[in-house]
């Protein structure tokens, strides 16, 4: 096939044998290469622990990866967060476009760095607030009592937001009937399948999974209710994968990125895993049902997202990277997987009708990759070229200028 770019815009896709450039195109020899729409990372922050705000380094990162939107999943400085999506908005910065997210809301036991709304008026207040000064999304944490949570979705509804929720004291299914868009992480957070759990409790379903069936009728009902209430569930596989001590705990391209801190972080994380070996709940049974779940979900006609949720060895870009190449892993074709981390990520942003697409008339946000995922999954990583509204940019000088300055300070 071939693609013809101009402006910001795709102006024609045909096959290339039909194709008769107009005067004057460059003309991009694709042979033997793959391209694919732009990423869309549904779970990309712009922080990590030990660093509130990282966005500067990671906008070149997440184009060099590929990734030409983002919503971020909550914000540690959404105030930071805005300017930086002007700047790129603007033309000052090479980055993907961001939406941005406002402050995390939780409750009483959550972090007292985020929102505590005290009253279901206070939470209205706070997602007209934040919608003023231009965040597009509210993530709800998992201490978030019921009626804050209702209050957010409603009000965010109200003002034309959406919202998403790393749960634990409310349900999968109690989110969904509130109305909620999306929900975060997949299985290791679904406190709906907890025995006795006491509302507004947070109890972690991760001790449960090893000896979860995952053919049981609460896990069909709850797949059932998500779908029904057309809500999405976002796979975080990258940062997930670091909990299991058999699985890859980064390559040399992620590591080459990292701080110190972050490497000396790292470091302890790995020693920890190795030290816990012998009892941890982060067992190969337990990997295989996280993806056995996303599998499920979307048989019963769920949409799902990716992005991957930064922090120890994971980075931007090539974390969703790592996040298609696990995808592919856990059973989906590589068309399945492309199509997961680009057009459903442009549905759930509401952004369908101008990206996620190779379609005339969709933005020039493209990836050119030296290679086939679809005979090799990690050949996602070979990415020669990236397109960002016509743009072509080369993704060489981005890492270059990354290394060594992503993580913790």
């Amino acid at each position: 096939m071939a693609v013809l770019i101009q402006g910001d815009r795709i102006a024609a896709v045909v096959p290339r044998r039909d194709f008769a450039p107009p005067a004057g195109t460059k003309i991009v020899d694709g042979t033997g290469k793959t391209i694919i729409p732009g990423f869309v990372g549904m779970h990309d922050h712009t922080h990590v622990p030990g660093n509130t705000f990282t966005g500067e380094v990671a906008a070149g990162l997440w184009i060099a990866g590929g990734v030409t939107t983002v919503m971020t999943a909550g914000s540690a400085e959404p105030e930071r967060e805005l300017a930086l999506a002007r700047e790129i908005a603007q033309g000052e910065r090479i980055g993907p476009e961001i939406l941005p997210s406002a402050p995390y809301i939780s409750g009483p036991g959550g972090s007292p760095a985020m929102a505590m709304p005290a009253d279901a008026a206070a939470a209205r207040a706070f997602v007209r607030d934040w919608s003023k000064r231009g965040v597009q999304w509210f993530k709800l944490y998992r201490h978030t009592e019921p009626a804050i949570a209702a209050a957010v979705i409603d009000e965010a509804h109200r003002q034309g937001r959406r919202v998403t929720g790393h749960l634990c004291s409310i349900t999968f299914a109690e989110a969904a009937v509130m109305g909620i868009d999306g929900i975060e992480h997949g299985l290791t957070s679904a406190t709906d399948l907890v025995p006795d759990k006491e509302p507004r409790s947070c109890r972690s379903a991760v001790p449960l999974l090893d000896a979860l069936d995952l053919d049981s009728p609460e896990v069909s009902r709850l797949i059932a209710t998500l779908v029904a209430q057309d809500v999405t569930l976002t796979s975080t596989l990258a940062i997930l994968e670091g909990r299991f001590a058999d699985r890859p705990q980064g390559d040399a391209r992620s590591l080459a990125m990292l701080t110190p801190a972050a490497r000396d972080r790292l470091a302890a994380h790995r020693a920890q895993l190795e030290a816990d070996a012998a009892t941890t709940r982060w067992t190969s049974a337990v990997w295989e049902k996280i993806l056995a779940f996303e599998r499920r979900f979307v048989a019963a006609g769920g949409t799902l997202l990716t992005g991957p949720d930064f922090g120890r060895h994971v980075v931007p870009g090539f974390g969703n990277q790592r996040g298609f190449e696990l995808l592919v892993e856990a059973g989906f074709t590589a068309p399945q997987a492309i199509r997961i981390a680009t057009l459903n990520g442009a549905e759930a942003l509401g952004l369908s009708d101008r990206i996620g697409r190779i379609a005339p008339g969709y933005e020039a946000d493209l990836v050119l990759i030296d290679g086939d995922p679809a005979r090799d999954a990690r050949d996602i990583r070979k990415v020669e070229t990236v397109f960002v509204n016509g743009q072509a940019i080369t993704p060489a000088p981005l890492i270059e200028a990354a290394r060594g300055r992503f993580g913790p300070q």
